[in-house]
């Protein structure tokens, strides 16, 4: 005889999940990237049109990338859904994030990339779907899903700008404040002229070690208001950091990017993403040399001539 309150456990059990899931999501946000404020996206027809099952952001059938040519300048996009029993640390009362994605776009096509095993987040996708060789990878948008998001380009390219470099560590006595626009501009971190991508990942030879950190007023980038942490300063958000090891001689130097147990880790990953370079070292590029070199030898002059 069957057990009466074993069979109506399992009957719950195997209908939750097509309870709560596999139709329209009730929610999209769209954040990080450099936007100031996240972007909801709440109407019917966006909802109705787009849902981690049917996956109607990517084109399944193009060939997937490693990298996207975009990749640094992406955004976290993550799907909503009123679904109890979910739990995760982006959800927002009621709402569970039941899925998450990344989108860059590079002027001409947009692409997509899922979370892959042993990455942030990938846990959470599986709770809900998993695409198996898919994760892990870039794909291809969908025009659709390029036309929802172009807002969230157009406003990231009017925001996104830091508005403090500081360099501290190696041989300075103090740390060093750029504020000048034009170099913001040039070495923002989206943009990330500091590592020579054509060359591969390696550490040679160098010298002296610094920190590189990059600074947003008020709350900086982050989607909601958080505790300062003993990296930020008076007023000021860490939005993105890095390690450069100036390079002996002719030698340009290394740049570590932060990986996911690195320090930066935590604020690197929700402005910039550095996608498979992450958590290694790289060879850097003269331009960038030339910057902290320049920077570094007249901080060390004015504080010799402080001292005489």
């Amino acid at each position: 005889m069957k057990n009466p309150i074993l069979s109506i456990l399992l009957l719950t059990m195997a209908t939750v999940p097509f309870a709560y899931g596999k139709g329209p999501v009730d929610l999209i946000v769209v954040w990080g990237g450099g936007l100031n404020q996240p972007i909801e996206i709440a109407d019917s027809a966006s909802l109705n049109g787009f849902n981690p099952w049917v996956g109607q952001f990517a084109d399944w059938k193009a060939k997937p990338l490693v990298d996207a040519p975009c990749y640094r300048r992406s955004f976290e996009v993550m799907f909503y859904l009123k679904w109890p029993g979910r739990f995760s640390s982006f959800d927002r009362g009621d709402l569970k994030m039941i899925y998450a994605t990344r989108y860059c776009w590079t002027g001409e096509a947009g692409y997509v990339y899922l979370p892959g095993p042993g990455e942030p987040l990938y846990g959470e996708n599986g709770g809900t779907i998993t695409r198996g060789d898919a994760d892990g990878k870039w794909h291809p948008a969908t025009p659709a899903w390029d036309s929802l998001l172009s807002s969230a380009v157009t406003m990231r390219d009017q925001e996104a700008l830091p508005d403090k470099i500081v360099i501290s560590g190696g041989e300075l006595q103090h740390p060093i404040e750029i504020t000048d626009s034009e170099a913001l501009t040039k070495f923002d971190p989206w943009a990330g002229v500091f590592v020579d991508r054509k060359t591969p990942a390696r550490m040679g030879p160098c010298n002296w070690e610094y920190e590189v950190t990059y600074f947003k007023r008020g709350n900086g980038f982050k989607k909601e208001t958080r505790p300062a942490t003993s990296d930020d300063q008076t007023g000021f958000r860490l939005i993105y950091g890095l390690r450069y090891c100036m390079g002996n001689g002719d030698e340009p130097g290394y740049v570590h990017l932060a990986g996911y147990t690195d320090k930066f880790w935590e604020q690197n990953v929700h402005v910039v993403w550095d996608g498979t370079q992450a958590g290694g070292w790289h060879p850097s590029t003269l331009e960038w040399k030339e910057f902290i070199q320049r920077e570094v030898d007249a901080e060390v002059h004015r504080a010799s001539a402080a001292n005489r």
